[in-house]
């Protein structure tokens, strides 16, 4: 008799300990493994914003990050999409797989030094993470190195990768991405970014974009000898700009535009033959 309670207690121990963890369980690890990671965050976060490098430049941010997920056991794919500094580093099989998006590059003339509360660059003039793009990845690594750790411990199935957001201010690299069929197999997409507060959301989080550039050419001419015999290119870019500016007073909330002229002559006494200007349209449906 007592062999059998003794033998039913053992089944029935077995049984609880076979029993799957909670989804809060799984949390709590999760946001204990995060916070186990508090310096490495921070040193990512760090050495992202010393490099600071322009789109489709992020030479030694992607070096660093890959060399980092690759001690951690991921495995990487360099230079995909047709971009030196893309990569997919992935770790696990099977479903679900579980994508982790951030952004990389930095913007020009946002170079900044560290913990100064006022604009003081580093470099004048020089590049630098105006737009927080130094603490996405390192938010990302993090949370896919705690999710890692939980799947092992607890033999979960799945597949866990990390893309990064390359020239994304040039707004570039996803759209190549999505050409060479990189997210194809997909089931979710997590992408962080720097805000002013801490929230969640799910589907569209901005306006779609469209970059267009507009060539104009003209004849050149001597602005002081011969002014008449020329045709301003930049006249036609100005006059571009100012008919759109009018528009833009028209525009839906959702509708936003602007411009750059990148290219308006060399000096004022010469009639510039060639003038280009660079234009943002952002819209939230697709199919206007």
């Amino acid at each position: 008799m007592i062999r059998r309670r003794v033998s039913c207690l053992l089944v029935i121990t077995a049984a609880w300990a076979a029993q799957p963890p909670s989804l809060e369980q799984l949390k709590q690890e999760a946001v204990a493994g995060v916070e186990a990671r508090r310096q490495l965050t921070q040193q990512i976060v760090d050495s992202l914003f010393s490099f600071a490098e322009l789109g489709f430049q992020e030479v030694e941010t992607s070096a660093y990050l890959t060399a980092l997920l690759e001690k951690h056991g991921f495995q990487v794919a360099r230079g995909v999409a047709g971009m030196p500094t893309a990569f997919v580093a992935s770790w696990g099989s099977g479903k679900p797989v579980i994508g982790f998006m951030a952004d990389i590059d930095g913007l020009p003339e946002t170079s900044q030094k560290p913990g100064v509360p006022r604009h003081e660059p580093l470099i004048p003039n020089g590049p630098g993470h105006g737009e927080g793009h130094n603490a996405h990845q390192a938010v990302n690594i993090t949370a896919a190195l705690a999710v890692k750790e939980v799947m092992e411990r607890h033999k979960i199935p799945g597949t866990l990768r990390i893309y990064p957001g390359v020239a994304e201010e040039l707004l570039a690299s996803r759209t190549y991405m999505v050409l060479a069929g990189l997210f194809r197999d997909v089931d979710a997409m997590l992408s962080c970014h720097i805000s002013s507060d801490f929230s969640t959301g799910y589907g569209p989080s901005g306006s779609g974009l469209v970059s267009t550039e507009y060539t104009f050419l003209g004849r050149s001419a001597h602005s002081a000898a011969a002014p008449w015999a020329g045709r301003s290119a930049l006249d036609a870019v100005e006059l571009m700009d100012v008919a759109w500016n009018f528009r833009r007073e028209h525009l839906r909330p959702e509708h936003r535009s602007h411009y750059v002229i990148v290219e308006g002559g060399d000096q004022p006494n010469v009639v510039p033959p060639r003038a280009r200007v660079w234009y943002f349209f952002r819209e939230w449906d697709y199919e206007r």
